[in-house]
C-alpha cells in the first residue's frame, strides 16, 4: 500500500498487514468520537465491529510524529479504530474487507445517534452480552459459506449502486444484476 502523507501515511505504515485502509469522516462517526468514551455493543451490527480500537485526537500532525502513538493504539488484529474528536478508520486485507467494516462501523455511530445513546447511557440490558456476541460471530461465520471474507456482502453493497444508476465498474463473480433487468 502507498499512500502519500499525514496520518493516512502513518497508519498505513503502522499496520503493515492491513492492504487497505478507510478513513471516514461521517456526521454519526465524528458525533460518536466526540461523546463517548467506548462504544457498546448494543445492536446487531456491532457483532462485525467487535474489535474496535481507540486514539486520542492529538491535533492536525503532518510530520509524523503521531505514528508511535498510532501503532500502539491500532493493533493487530483490531480493524476498527475509533479516532477521538476525529472520525473512523477501518482496515482489511482487501477493499471488500475495509469497506464491510465502515458500512457496520458507520451503522452503530448512526444508532447511537438515532436512539440519543450521545447524551444519555444505554440501558444495561440492552447490551448485547459477550456470550451473544459469539453466537452472532459465528451465525455471520456461517453464513459465508466459504466465500472470502466480505465479497458477497461488497458485492452486494455494489449492486445496490449499481441499480441506482452509478456504475460501480465492480467485476461480479455471477452475474446476477443481468437476471433483474
Amino acid at each position: 500500500i502507498k499512500i502519500s502523507s499525514g496520518i493516512n501515511a502513518e497508519y498505513g505504515a503502522a499496520r503493515p498487514d492491513l492492504h487497505c485502509v478507510y478513513h471516514m469522516h461521517s456526521r454519526p462517526g465524528i458525533a460518536v468520537s466526540a461523546a463517548l468514551q467506548k462504544i457498546q455493543p448494543f445492536i446487531q451490527a456491532s457483532i462485525e465491529v467487535p474489535d474496535i480500537s481507540y486514539h486520542d485526537y492529538r491535533g492536525l500532525i503532518t510530520d509524523g510524529s503521531d505514528k508511535p502513538y498510532l501503532a500502539r493504539d491500532f493493533p493487530a488484529p483490531s480493524t476498527c479504530l475509533l479516532m477521538r474528536n476525529h472520525g473512523l478508520i477501518t482496515g482489511g486485507g482487501t477493499v471488500e474487507e475495509a469497506f464491510y467494516r465502515m458500512f457496520f462501523f458507520h451503522q452503530v455511530c448512526q444508532a447511537y445517534v438515532d436512539c440519543g445513546y450521545l447524551t444519555s447511557s444505554i440501558p444495561p440490558q440492552n447490551i448485547l452480552s459477550d456470550h451473544i456476541m459469539k453466537i452472532g460471530q459465528e451465525g455471520y461465520d456461517e453464513c459465508r459459506n466459504d466465500t472470502p471474507f466480505a465479497v458477497l456482502e461488497y458485492e452486494a453493497l455494489c449492486r445496490m449502486l449499481d441499480y441506482e444508476g452509478l456504475e460501480t465498474g465492480y467485476p461480479y463473480s455471477e452475474n446476477v444484476a443481468a437476471s433483474f433487468r
